[in-house]
Order: C-alpha cells, then sequence, then structure tokens
C-alpha cells in the first residue's frame, strides 16, 4: 500500500519510529529478539545505568566517503585519521557479535554506502543472519546492472534519496548529483519488484523539505505514485540550508518540547568503518569513541564507563563528578534530549 510520512528528525518520538519500521521488523522477530527488546525498554523506563539487555538497532557505516558535495555535508572533503571504507571481513566481524539481538542494520550515516563494493555481500550476509537491513543512499551511483544484485541481496528498506524533480532544483543542495539517474533508479527498482512480485525492498523515498524545492513536491509525488513504491517520506531536517543565498544558516529546532530520555543509550548503537562505536548517529569525524566492537566483546563496550556515564545523565540523583576519562563525551554537549542530573568536576 503507498502511503505518504512527514518524518521530522531524530527527535521524533520512539512511538513514531516504532509505527515507521515495524512491517519491515516483525519478520526478524524471534523469542530471543523479543525478551531482549522487552528487557531494553524496561531498562530506558526505569533509567538503568548497567544493562542486561543489548541494543538492537545498529547504524553500520560501510563508507564514510561520497561522490556528492551537498551542503550541509563535510564527508566528501574531510580530512581525517578514520578508516573510511569498511571490509567485509570486518562487517561480517560485527554481525557476529550482533546477530543474536540484532533486528535492523542500518548501512549508512556519514557517506555513501554504495561506494563500498562489498555492500550487496553485506547485505547478503546480515539477510542470511536474519538481521533486518536497510540503505539510504543518494543513489547517483546506482545502475540498471545493479538491480539483481540488490534484490539477490534479501535487502529489507531502500531508502533513495530525492531532493528535487528538476535537475536545476536537485543540484542546489545535491551538489554533483543528477537526478535522471536518480529517478531512472527508483522507476527501474520499482518496476522489477513489481514484474517479479517481489516483498523486500521496502522503497521507502526520502525527500527533505527544502523552501527552494516545495513547488515541486506535486510533481515529485505524482512520479513516485506512477512509480509505485511503498512509501515518500517528506523530512523537515535540522539544517537550515537555504538555497535563496547558497549557504548554511543556523540549525532551526523545528520539533516539540523534547523527549525526556536518550532511547539511543538502550536501544541502538552506532559503529563506524574502524569498527568504532558510538552512542548514537550524531554527525562529524574524529568523535569521542565509546569502544571498538572489532577489539571487544559487545557486553564489555556496552556497559562501559562512558555508557553508564551517559545514561546517568538522564536518571535522578546528585550531580554526577567529571574525571578526565569522560570530558569528551558528547552526550554532555547533546541538546536532543532533556538531561536529569547536573555534572561536576571531580
Amino acid at each position: 500500500m503507498f502511503a505518504v510520512t512527514k518524518e521530522y528528525s531524530d527527535l521524533r518520538c520512539l512511538s513514531s519510529l516504532v509505527r515507521r519500521h515495524f512491517r519491515t521488523l516483525i519478520p526478524f522477530l524471534t523469542v530471543r529478539k523479543t525478551y531482549n527488546v522487552l528487557i531494553c525498554l524496561v531498562e530506558m523506563l526505569m533509567a538503568t545505568t548497567r544493562c542486561r539487555s543489548r541494543p538492537f538497532i545498529y547504524r553500520v557505516d560501510p563508507c564514510t566517503l561520497c561522490n556528492l558535495k551537498c551542503a550541509c555535508c563535510a564527508a566528501r572533503g574531510f580530512v581525517t585519521s578514520e578508516k573510511r571504507v569498511m571490509a567485509l571481513e570486518d562487517f561480517i566481524h560485527i554481525i557476529r557479535a550482533i546477530e543474536r539481538y540484532a533486528l535492523r542494520v542500518s548501512l549508512y550515516d556519514e557517506g555513501e554506502p554504495l561506494m563500498n563494493k562489498d555492500l550487496y555481500k553485506m547485505i547478503a550476509y546480515a539477510t542470511g543472519k536474519k538481521v533486518s537491513t536497510l540503505v539510504c543512499t543518494n543513489f547517483n551511483l546506482f545502475r540498471k546492472a545493479d538491480v539483481e544484485p540488490l534484490f539477490e541481496s534479501g535487502l529489507s528498506v531502500l531508502e533513495p534519496c530525492l531532493d528535487g524533480f528538476q535537475q536545476n532544483t536537485y543540484e542546489q543542495y545535491r551538489k554533483g548529483g543528477d537526478v535522471g539517474i536518480v529517478k531512472a533508479g527508483i522507476r527501474e527498482v520499482a518496476s522489477f519488484k513489481r514484474r517479479h512480485k517481489k516483498k523486500w525492498p521496502f522503497i521507502d523515498v526520502q525527500i527533505i523539505l527544502f523552501d527552494h524545492l516545495r513547488r515541486e513536491i506535486p510533481l515529485l509525488v505524482q512520479f513516485l505514485k506512477e512509480c509505485s513504491v511503498d512509501r515518500i517520506t517528506l523530512r523537515k531536517e535540522i539544517l537550515g540550508y537555504s538555497a535563496a543565498d547558497d549557504r548554511v544558516l543556523p540549525s532551526r529546532i523545528l520539533e516539540p518540547p523534547k523527549p525526556r530520555r536518550c532511547y539511543w543509550l538502550y536501544l541502538g548503537m552506532m559503529v563506524r568503518p574502524d569498527g568504532n562505536v558510538y552512542p548514537c548517529c550524531g554527525r562529524g569525524f574524529d568523535r569521542f569513541s565509546y569502544g571498538n566492537i572489532l577489539e571487544q566483546d559487545l557486553s564489555e563496550v556496552w556497559n562501559n564507563q562512558y555508557y553508564r556515564f551517559s545514561r546517568a545523565l538522564f536518571s535522578r540523583g546528585p550531580a554526577l563528578a567529571l574525571n578526565k576519562d569522560l570530558e569528551g563525551i558528547p552526550c554532555l554537549s547533546c541538546g536532543c534530549f532533556t538531561k536529569s542530573r547536573t555534572v561536576m568536576n571531580a
């Protein structure tokens, strides 16, 4: 069934995320995973600092390089010491570490996932381990020859980004991109799915509601309806990009009051190509790492001092002592969630 939804930002309440992804996650539930999800939710509600549960939603970035120069993104030209492309054997190691608990692995974050030549092999491996997969992509590298490998991989959700209908509109934000390639790719995948009566992937086209493309929304919706995609998600991002003067303005918070507790610290985990673990999908290179899943056990990372301290910020109690090891924790400066405790220097 075709649907149009509005996804406002990462601050949207957890129930909205559950509703959005419920259909594509249910087939991957097992008794063990269901039990773990329930424990996760209970521990989040109780603001537990040391968790018995393990995260069940993972974002594993296969590549932090990108082929475009989008106005609000530094992925292409940023100089970093981080490893930029994940090796297939490292991805396999990660899946083996999390497969007992993982419901979903989203293969994207800072870069363009299609730049990793092993992407379809990664998806196929995760699918074989009964883990749902999601890929969000600018889709400029997708070609007709990729259609069969995509379907053979068993990808659960495909999220191609289509931020404009005409080329002159599209390229205002997606600099270096070709909207014709993106539209052809969406049409090809949707057609193949319909002709061969495939269940997966669920095609959820993402459109960022920039002011400069709002007049093209009717054209985009009509085109995507004709393609028979499964969903269109209209995203009101916290980007602040203005095509009028081609620059990034201060970020704007376009949300209702902040959630009381960070659900990332209980339900999800972010992993970069070098195996470094982060508490959420906050942007930026060379971030403060909470551990490395290629070098440490999942349980060791999940309940280390960084995670326990971050969770404690959202529990009731006296001020927390901040030692030097904890000074770089990103949760201290995060404004996305309402913290319950103050911090003082040790």
